[in-house]
């Protein structure tokens, strides 16, 4: 191993010194999980309650129940105001999100805030207080949130790609729900949504802190909550027929210019813990270098991007562009080099570029608290195995072509999703 990447590994590998960070991997007696760094230089601290449920459990016909949960959450009343404002007066700042397989309230602060302020974070998901009119206000901004989305069009072709590849499976809508779903939520929606799956056992505290004293705080707080999440006697969440709009017609008025098409590809590959490292290679050479030039080789391109998204075991590969194109046949060009990757991998200066940009970007994840809480967060509730971004930079100085051109050989070998969209 070089010294960069004896240099680098000594950078991520938690060890027990002075200024040095350390893993934190336990399970607390009531059932969650804690996984956090100590990490003495540290700018700011963040404590996080992930729950390892997300959009994917939204009943069918109520795609967004998720999303309105975590619009509703920080919202109750709390002394006069709510927990959110209640949060900010002492100088933290909470961030919820919704992914397809997890919900995830970040908690930042400087960190002799963030143990005072986290048991109202415990308080936050606890439970939910009903207001119709804080309901409707709420349904109103995530319609105006969902709206920026669709009029978007690559995020359009995106979200078509990704219904069609996760046709028949609950992951076949985005987070955010469907624009034309919202209205139908309700507030029993959420609640049996919270009763269901907001269950100590589905939590947990992913934390980025500066002293060991701080993460036994957050500890004993969440520890203290046995009682706090507690299975709660629901209905079943009503299952009616899966909703899938037509998005094209939004699409085709986006066109203006003479043989304009959107276009894109996709692909849904299976993906372990292990693999990880092989497919973001793939994707950043994909991105970074390969379909730049490609683009300028088949049409007049006006703007692309290209999207993987993971749920649990699986990998969403999507790329979508807006453009006057020389050929019909897009698809067989981008097939084409996917192929040639799968044949022939990467030489070895190539490689040798690609895993020191992955590196790099792993470094700076790494010394950004909120980046780090979020890519322990992800590993955690989609592969299962949060000590993925320990190993991460090790597995990149390990990374051979012949890993990565297993991932593309199993893309190439994959039958896509095409779609093309045109007035």
């Amino acid at each position: 191993m070089s010294w960069f990447w004896k240099l680098l590994v000594g950078m991520f590998l938690p060890v027990h010194a002075n200024a040095q960070p350390v893993g934190v991997y336990e399970r607390l007696p009531n059932g969650a999980q804690v996984i956090a760094f100590v990490c003495p230089n540290a700018p700011y601290s963040v404590a996080s309650l992930w729950v390892n449920c997300g959009s994917s459990a939204d009943p069918k016909g109520r795609e967004g129940t998720a999303h309105l949960l975590e619009h509703l959450l920080p919202l109750k009343p709390f002394n006069g105001t709510t927990i959110q404002i209640a949060m900010e007066r002492q100088g933290a700042l909470l961030l919820p999100e919704t992914g397809r397989d997890f919900m995830a309230f970040h908690l930042q602060a400087p960190e002799n805030v963030v143990a005072q302020v986290f048991p109202l974070l415990v308080e936050t998901v606890k439970d939910l207080s009903f207001d119709p009119k804080v309901l409707e206000r709420e349904k109103g901004l995530m319609w105006l949130e969902t709206l920026a989305l669709y009029e978007d069009p690559l995020w359009l072709m995106k979200a078509m790609l990704e219904a069609r590849l996760f046709e028949g499976t609950t992951y076949a809508h985005p987070p955010t729900g469907w624009l034309e779903t919202i209205e139908r939520l309700s507030f029993e929606d959420a609640m049996q949504f919270h009763r269901k799956h907001f269950l100590a056992h589905n939590f947990a505290l992913v934390a980025v802190v500066q002293n060991e004293a701080t993460l036994n705080a957050l500890k004993a707080t969440l520890a203290d909550s046995n009682q706090t999440f507690t299975a709660s006697v629901s209905l079943e969440l009503l299952q009616g027929e899966s909703f899938a709009p037509n998005l094209e017609p939004k699409l085709k008025m986006a066109l203006s210019r003479h043989n304009e098409v959107f276009w894109g590809i996709g692909w849904r590959i299976s993906l372990s813990a292990q693999e990880k490292v092989a497919m973001d290679a793939l994707v950043s050479h994909l991105r970074r270098t390969v379909f730049p030039i490609l683009f300028g080789q088949i049409g007049v391109v006006q703007e692309w991007n290209m999207v993987a998204n993971p749920v649990k075991g699986e990998m969403a590969l999507t790329i979508n562009a807006r453009l006057r194109p020389y050929t019909d046949l897009i698809e067989k060009w981008v097939r084409r080099v996917l192929w040639e990757i799968s044949e022939k991998g990467l030489s070895d200066a190539e490689l040798a570029r690609l895993k020191r940009s992955l590196a790099w970007e792993h470094y700076r994840n790494l010394n950004n608290p909120m980046l780090l809480v979020r890519e322990l967060g992800w590993a955690w509730a989609i592969y299962g195995d949060p000590k993925i971004v320990e190993r991460y930079s090790e597995e990149i100085a390990n990374l051979s072509s012949e890993q990565i051109r297993q991932i593309a050989k199993r893309l190439s070998s994959t039958q896509p999703i095409v779609l093309v969209v045109r007035k």
